[in-house]
């Protein structure tokens, strides 16, 4: 056997793993919130249920000072339930929770090698998220990492106020970029901790010396700390998990970083779809995508080797939305044989090879294949030909796919949009075809042109790709080139 996986199997099955779950019996701003009726349960149960299903996990210890939590816990028969009574002096509710833990370990003397740690006040923790913190820790840790925490990402314009001063955050506010385009900062969610037990002793933190941050979804980020927090994590719990609709179709979205690609990922999440997103970024991570794979797509094989992913993770294929497009802003003459090869290879060559490697689980499925051509595809400008020219192929390939298709029942059609507020939109208004300013006068000066006087946004092109793809709403829309563009294409160039 490899001594990779020997170490990989030793480290998860071998290291023990132990949870700690303090449970206070009172609460100052939400009284009795931890046994609380929560949708028909008491809160606590939401959690726990969750936690006891979680395999990986070998001793679960609960922190309490409360009589009502024990009745509670009884109705749990698993042997690796502790019921652990909080010490008297350790009943103030202003006792750090590292305190807490410290005092538990000790107490009960937990040798566990990995030390969890969460709250019954996060319902929507799911044990997909808990049994993937405990993995990546796994991982993690034999590259130096001694502990992970949950967060959730913020990527919105932040300000500080100082002596009635405000000073932007993390942008600058003279270049709006768009929200996505900002470099995105990370909330502590104080929904999951993991560490060694080590570095609690050491640190007196939970965090450690070399932590790893797992993101996880705005929603099931929710903490219950006021009244109306307690009242919307039951409405999002009622709608999400007791009337949840199976996450059962998936959808392949390429080019899946940013921009338009990140905005279908996050509405095709919302909607419930398993979510594998393709881009080239080494390590990204966004809680709309479930899966996401590294590749970039102008190398050989990749197409293959992504639907290989699929095929072995999901076994199954509802859609795919080939998003990924590279563009290369020159004359004609100043273009590379390579850069040219490059470009068909990324925006057309990859369409055929997906449906190719893909075709046994779209025809199970009778999916959907959803291409992002472009304006350029009808009207066009100076040195973006290789970019143009690949777009008008996608409007025919679009066509004969959904001729050869249609005998599987599978829908193809392509999804034009023309002026986009992205990044490869400023990067391609750099090139001086629509006049001089910065990013932000090119783009506001590139709206005024369109009937709507604006560019597009990512969201507005997400929203129509899944309306295609749902087939409750887009089912008899079929080899279709769809002109998305505001208008832009409508007025004549001499009025």
């Amino acid at each position: 056997m490899n001594i990779f996986i020997i170490i990989l199997i030793y480290t998860f099955y071998i290291m023990r793993k132990c949870i700690i779950i303090p449970i206070k019996h009172s609460s100052s701003r939400v009284p009795g919130k931890n046994y609380r009726d929560f949708n028909g349960e008491p809160l606590m149960k939401i959690v726990l249920s969750t936690i006891v299903q979680s395999k990986s996990l070998d001793t679960i210890v609960i922190d309490t000072n409360s009589d009502t939590v024990k009745e509670i816990l009884k109705e749990y028969h698993d042997e690796r339930i502790i019921v652990y009574d909080r010490p008297e002096h350790l009943w103030d509710g202003n006792t750090p929770t590292n305190v807490l833990l410290e005092n538990v370990i000790q107490d009960l003397n937990l040798d566990h090698e990995i030390i969890l740690q969460t709250h019954v006040t996060n319902p929507l923790l799911t044990l997909e998220t808990v049994d993937q913190c405990i993995a990546q820790f796994v991982e993690k840790e034999k590259h130096g990492y001694d502990s992970l925490f949950t967060v959730k990402q913020l990527q919105t314009r932040l300000y500080t106020m100082e002596n009635e001063k405000v000073n932007a955050l993390n942008h600058n506010p003279n270049e709006l970029l768009p929200t996505q385009d900002l470099e995105p900062l990370y909330e502590e969610n104080s929904c999951l901790y993991i560490f060694k037990r080590e570095v609690l002793f050491e640190k007196h933190h939970r965090i450690g010396y070399k932590p790893f941050m797992f993101v996880m979804d705005d929603i099931e980020s929710s903490d219950i700390d006021t009244e109306t927090d307690f009242i919307l994590a039951e409405t999002l719990h009622k709608e999400l998990v007791l009337n949840k609709v199976s996450k059962d179709r998936v959808v392949l979205v390429t080019g899946a970083s940013r921009g338009i690609g990140l905005e279908i990922c996050k509405k095709f999440h919302k909607q419930k779809w398993t979510v594998v997103g393709v881009a080239r970024s080494n390590d990204f991570h966004h809680p709309s995508i479930d899966t996401y794979i590294s590749k970039d797509l102008t190398s050989p094989n990749s197409a293959k080797e992504i639907m290989d992913i699929v095929q072995e993770k999901y076994g199954k294929l509802d859609c795919i939305v080939n998003n990924a497009a590279l563009q290369i802003c020159k004359p004609v003459w100043e273009m590379e044989d390579d850069e040219w090869s490059k470009t068909f290879d990324c925006n057309v060559k990859n369409v055929y090879l997906f449906v190719k490697h893909g075709l046994s689980m779209l025809k199970e499925s009778k999916g959907n294949i959803i291409t992002i051509g472009s304006v350029h595809s009808v009207v066009t400008s100076n040195e973006i030909a290789a970019y143009a020219t690949t777009k008008s192929a996608l409007a025919g390939l679009t066509r004969n796919l959904a001729i050869e298709l249609g005998q599987f029942g599978i829908r193809v059609n392509c999804i034009c949009p023309g002026a986009v507020d992205t990044s490869m939109l400023r990067d391609g208004l750099k090139r001086g075809h629509a006049g001089n300013g910065t990013s932000d006068e090119l783009v506001e000066s590139l709206g005024k042109s369109h009937l709507l006087g604006k560019v597009g946004q990512p969201d507005e092109i997400a929203n129509f790709v899944l309306f295609v793809a749902d087939d409750n709403n887009g089912r008899f829309i079929n080899g279709a080139n769809l002109l998305i563009d505001g208008g832009a294409c409508v007025k004549l160039s001499t009025e």
